[in-house]
């Protein structure tokens, strides 16, 4: 009786000691978690942090970059423009065609838009032979939409480049139009933003190159063009800009989706719209 009387106390002051080492040691383990977990939470903060920084410090330099091309410059118009001469009111759209072709496709693009890519592989080798055989005056306006909506300057750097390309001639002018499409990168790859990049591509077409050309793409002697062409279009759809636009005579033919209408078929109703334009005209 007394050697159990007397060792249950002992339990008990063993059983106290343990529970308060187990409360002692979940404390500190919650010490711990909250310890670890503020260090997560401030290491995911910094990250956020960090990449906001990074994305505004890019965006200002992207910015800065686009105001830079072209500062100084006065407004001037590519050779050829339509109307002529253009103005910051009406910067107009450089003409492929002849003079006395009686039917005018407006194509409005930007040299990164990736649908334009598109409606220039189903309808950019149609344009070409029409406006050769004299049915057809293809009249170009660019733009530097991407590159306001998605950052860079490719747009307005290639586009400018593409438009000192008119001061050489038609021919020069086409061809580069048309090398610019075929080699465009993807839509988030600003690689047309480089002037060197435009030159080199420049380089593929005969008799384009020379000083006068470098300077003019280097100067961005054209660059306030693009930017008052998009906002001359922005005016005139109600501040709606998208690319591509093409009009013939001044009625929309819209690129429409490969997946739905397939490209060969486009081609095929953008012939028939076109051959329908001509024989309207006489």
């Amino acid at each position: 009786m007394t050697t159990s009387g007397g060792s249950g106390p002992k339990r008990s002051g063993r059983e106290r000691a343990a529970e308060a080492r187990r409360r002692q040691a979940a404390a500190d383990r919650r010490r711990k978690q909250l310890v670890i977990g503020g260090v997560v939470v401030a290491v995911i903060a910094l990250a956020v942090l960090i990449g906001v920084l990074v994305q505004h410090n890019t965006s200002n330099s992207n910015k800065n970059a686009r105001d830079a091309y072209g500062a100084g410059q006065p407004f001037a118009a590519p050779s050829g423009v339509t109307p002529s001469p253009g103005s910051a009111a009406d910067p107009g759209a450089i003409v492929y065609g002849k003079p006395d072709a009686k039917v005018t496709v407006e194509v409005d693009e930007d040299v990164r838009c990736p649908f334009c890519k598109q409606a220039e592989s189903f309808f950019g080798a149609t344009n070409k032979e029409y406006a050769d055989a004299g049915k057809i005056q293809v009249h170009y306006r660019l733009v530097d939409l991407i590159d306001r909506n998605g950052g860079g300057q490719g747009s307005l750097v290639g586009g400018a480049t593409l438009a000192c390309a008119a001061d050489v001639g038609q021919a020069e002018f086409i061809a580069f139009h048309d090398l610019i499409f075929k080699n465009q990168p993807a839509e988030t790859d600003d690689a047309y933003g480089s002037v060197d990049t435009m030159l080199n591509l420049a380089s593929q077409v005969p008799n384009l190159r020379s000083a006068t050309f470098d300077a003019c793409a280097r100067d961005g002697k054209y660059a306030q063009w693009i930017k008052d062409n998009y906002t001359w279009l922005s005016k005139k759809l109600g501040g709606s800009v998208g690319t591509p636009d093409i009009y013939i005579d001044g009625t929309s033919f819209p690129l429409k989706d490969p997946t739905v209408v397939p490209g060969t078929q486009q081609t095929a109703d953008y012939r028939a719209a076109l051959d329908a334009a001509v024989a309207k005209q006489g």
